[in-house]
């Protein structure tokens, strides 16, 4: 299923420019508002070391073909992103939510698979604790045991993960140089319904990364497979107008599309979180993707935009 990003506002065709954010250390991130997708993994990457290699070096937002998996945002591009932490609601909040949603989008049977991650700049100028000695910090806090360090692409990397809470929980380290770091933690469960610890652990390691200096921002994914059957426009269509009682004031504002996959972002007044993509404050994100080995429909639902493969 690719994705060579056409996004659209409202329906015009725009070409949309947007590649990994600070891009050798991370093959899917959060950084930006615009929409991506492809087939089998999942996106913003498949992982968190994926995630973090594309934050090293483009500080723009982009949109990917399916090998690199979806799109980033990063604290470095929210300075366009002031919209971003609108509203009072808490992460629990937003998971809450975006559960509600999947179940009336998905089959009743199908697993909601989410993708939860936060990320983040760390300098250790500001802080005065090196960026090793801080990653060992937090993953100690995060309960995620020893770190690995490794010379990747010429960046020091420290990695660290574990099961806990009814997810796999993962911590990326990326020096950047100039004593400056790049932090992914990512939160995956199989089916977010049978890990109902899963959101307060998460709102809890944001916690733990804002006290260790680092300035993360959240983004979720779920996915599952779609309640609609029909072809991939049609079933987003479904879905849309299945969920729009819970979303006052949703709004399409840019929409992709190829042979097996349709997506749009919307704006959405009230809900927590939003990204600006151009003139669009962008709070949700849809897609619905064909999947050719079984012929039934994907949906990922993105707050606020699709970080995974769809």
């Amino acid at each position: 299923m690719g994705n060579q990003g056409i996004r659209r506002g409202a329906g015009k065709g725009t070409l949309l420019l947007t590649g990994l954010c600070l891009a050798a250390v991370l093959l899917a991130g959060f950084r930006s508002a615009g929409v991506a997708g492809g087939e089998g993994s999942a996106g913003v990457t498949t992982s968190a070391e994926d995630t973090a290699s594309s934050h090293r070096f483009a500080p723009a937002a982009v949109v990917h073909t399916p090998s690199q998996a979806a799109y980033s945002i990063s604290s470095a591009q929210t300075t366009s992103q002031a919209t971003a932490d609108k509203g009072t609601g808490s992460l629990a909040d937003s998971l809450e939510r975006i559960t509600s949603l999947g179940g009336i989008a998905t089959l009743p049977d199908s697993p909601l698979r989410l993708v939860l991650k936060w990320q983040g700049d760390y300098s250790t100028g500001t802080s005065g604790v090196s960026a090793a000695e801080a990653a060992r910090n937090l993953a100690a806090q995060l309960g995620l045991g020893a770190v690995s360090r490794s010379d990747e692409d010429g960046h020091m990397t420290s990695r660290a993960g574990a099961a806990l809470d009814g997810a796999q929980v993962t911590l990326f380290w990326s020096e950047l140089g100039g004593a400056r770091s790049y932090v992914i933690v990512t939160f995956e469960t199989a089916d977010l319904r049978k890990a109902p610890e899963l959101p307060a652990a998460a709102e809890s390691a944001g916690q733990q990364m804002l006290q260790a200096g680092i300035a993360a921002e959240w983004n979720a994914s779920l996915q599952g497979t779609a309640k609609a059957q029909s072809g991939p426009e049609a079933a987003l269509f479904s879905i849309e107008q299945s969920i729009q009682e819970q979303l006052p004031g949703m709004t399409p504002e840019e929409s992709y599309e190829d042979d097996t996959t349709y997506s749009r972002s919307y704006s959405v007044p009230g809900l927590e979180r939003a990204v600006s993509s151009g003139s669009h404050s962008i709070a949700l994100q849809l897609a619905v993707h064909k999947n050719g080995n079984n012929n039934t429909n994907r949906v990922t639902l993105g707050l606020p935009l699709i970080t995974i493969e769809y």
